[in-house]
């Protein structure tokens, strides 16, 4: 029988859980104030704004589904300016948890969305603060499909983007934007190829570790990625492969064509 695919995204949207941020701080009060803090909330609405929620848009194959994990203890004007956005796309739905256990916050996130008949899920992760391009939806269906002949139809494998643009801040308040060519699976679009029933999702390791657990394909023939690298990342962001081998006139070019984004409207941002 040929396998009949489910293709679901997940980003969380300050989420709230003793289990996650729990390295920072000592308490969900803290934890809490830290996330909803005006400024972050700007930070983070601006770069959804820009940059996230646009790419999930401007997918040449709009035939999957997004789900926008936020808390509960959200702030209600904050909440409702979420839903908002969210509310006219007939793709993209917002769920709000309460504070449980971190990964079976996403578990539910994943599970939450019918499978239609399918046989596979084909599972993304993505950031809210960074940027998938254009075609990454098809291509990775078609990569999906092409892997499971070459796996077979009951062995998980992941699939990882690594090729793509970093937005930074350059310490001179202002920002710059290069080219990277990663060496290890980034979090920004990384995939988890699995029978209907396979229990995990591609959160359930340390992105850059899942070629440890699972059978990974690198994927570099496109820039898939654009990451913003602002102060107020949860993680260490670090670039661990080549990076800086384009002018800036390459640059802008390839933006546009994958992101539909100007050098300089990225930098504005």
């Amino acid at each position: 029988m040929e396998p009949r695919t489910r293709m679901i995204g997940l980003l969380r949207f300050s989420v709230l859980t003793p289990t996650y941020y729990s390295e920072r701080f000592a308490t969900l009060e803290e934890t809490a104030a830290h996330l909803f803090s005006p400024d972050r909330m700007a930070l983070r609405f601006r770069l959804f704004e820009k940059l996230c929620l646009p790419s999930l848009i401007r997918q040449s194959d709009p035939d999957f589904q997004a789900v926008v994990l936020t808390a509960e203890a959200m702030p209600e004007h904050w909440l409702g300016r979420l839903l908002d956005l969210i509310e006219p796309l007939p793709n993209v739905h917002c769920i709000a948890v309460g504070t449980g256990v971190h990964y079976r916050l996403l578990q539910r996130g994943y599970d939450a969305v019918p499978l239609d008949g399918a046989t596979h899920r084909i599972l993304f992760r993505l950031d809210d603060d960074d940027a998938l391009d254009g075609d990454f939806v098809a291509r990775t269906k078609r990569l999906a499909k092409g892997l499971m002949q070459l796996h077979g139809p009951d062995t998980p494998f992941a699939i990882a983007h690594n090729r793509g643009f970093y937005l930074r801040r350059d310490g001179q308040g202002g920002t710059e934007v290069f080219d990277a060519c990663e060496r290890a699976p980034l979090s920004t679009g990384t995939t988890l190829v699995a029978p209907v029933g396979y229990p995990h999702n591609p959160y359930r390791f340390n992105h850059r570790r899942m070629a440890q657990h699972f059978n990974t394909w690198s994927d570099i023939t496109t820039p898939a990625f654009l990451r913003s690298i602002h102060g107020d990342n949860k993680s260490k962001p670090s670039q661990q492969g080549l990076t800086h081998r384009m002018k800036d006139g390459a640059i802008d070019a390839a933006l546009r064509r994958h992101f539909g984004l100007s050098l300089a409207g990225v930098k504005g941002i």
